[in-house]
């Protein structure tokens, strides 16, 4: 079985003439999140997460669970943006010849060969490709729900974030994202497994010191801190210049969720 773990909704306003909200379906290995944000507003207006229970894996019952208790399934979109959210990905080099084969290469060579999996590509700069793979199993169960949603990779809205200076960290159940930028440039972006909590914090100074760069002088921005998980975040912050824990917006539905989960762990699902 699968569970229904929040839902927080305001008033939807799209209608099939005047759509006016996108939606954003956020999945992983083990859950689907829904984030609905109004375009005119600039504002989320609803939110869902579905996730495994321990008994079961995979995308099948998750699927058909959410089809029956989603209450943001059956509503009208202007968009539909399906985000992978999966730690197989990786920042390459743009290349000027049109054979994909070298990603694919270079992405299997990082993260081991995969088969019925659909290569994607997308740009990530100049002279850079965000490389990535969307299971065809799991392509097949979304198409069928949302026939018109397009594939992207949450990496690609790190990307665009207009900081353009610090380490920046991204919490979810299991992992967090790490992307290191200086003077506008990326120097890293990975995944990592959540672990012990020394172990965690020894990563990201040690992803630090890998790029050459002294967490002294920088600063650290966490978000999907929760005190009851990611208590080593507190001992992590000590060792930067400056530090910021960022929370859901607070308008729209981040009025209440920041209120009733006031150190919830689902601002990772707003940033887009």
């Amino acid at each position: 079985m699968a569970k229904k773990k929040i839902g927080i909704y305001g008033q939807l306003q799209s209608t099939a003439n005047n759509k006016v909200e996108d939606l954003y379906l956020i999945v992983d290995d083990q859950s689907i999140c829904f984030s609905v944000k109004n375009i005119v507003k600039n504002e989320f207006v609803a939110f869902e997460a579905f996730a495994n229970t321990n008994e079961n894996n995979g995308w099948n019952q998750l699927v058909a669970y959410l089809q029956n208790n989603s209450k943001l399934i059956q509503a009208i979109y202007g968009n539909v943006h399906f985000v992978m959210n999966s730690p197989r990905m990786i920042l390459s080099k743009k290349q000027k010849i049109s054979d994909l084969t070298i990603y694919l290469n270079e992405l299997n060579l990082v993260h081991g060969e995969k088969y019925e999996e659909e290569l994607m590509i997308s740009p990530a700069g100049p002279n850079t490709v965000l490389v990535y793979s969307v299971p065809d199993a799991l392509q097949s169960l979304l198409s069928r729900v949302f026939p018109t949603g397009r594939w992207s990779h949450y990496a690609s809205y790190l990307l665009d974030d207009k900081r353009t200076e610090g380490v920046f960290v991204q919490l979810f159940e299991n992992n967090y994202t790490l992307l290191i930028q200086k003077e506008g440039k990326v120097q890293l972006l990975q995944y990592q497994d959540i672990s012990g909590d020394n172990q965690n914090v020894y990563t990201i100074l040690n992803a630090c010191k890998s790029v050459g760069l002294n967490p002294n002088s920088l600063a650290v921005y966490i978000t999907g801190y929760n005190e009851m998980d990611h208590l080593w975040a507190n001992n992590l912050v000590s060792y930067f210049e400056n530090a910021a824990i960022i929370n859901a917006p607070e308008t729209g539905i981040g009025v209440s969720l920041n209120k009733e989960y006031p150190h919830h762990n689902y601002a990772t699902y707003f940033i887009f």
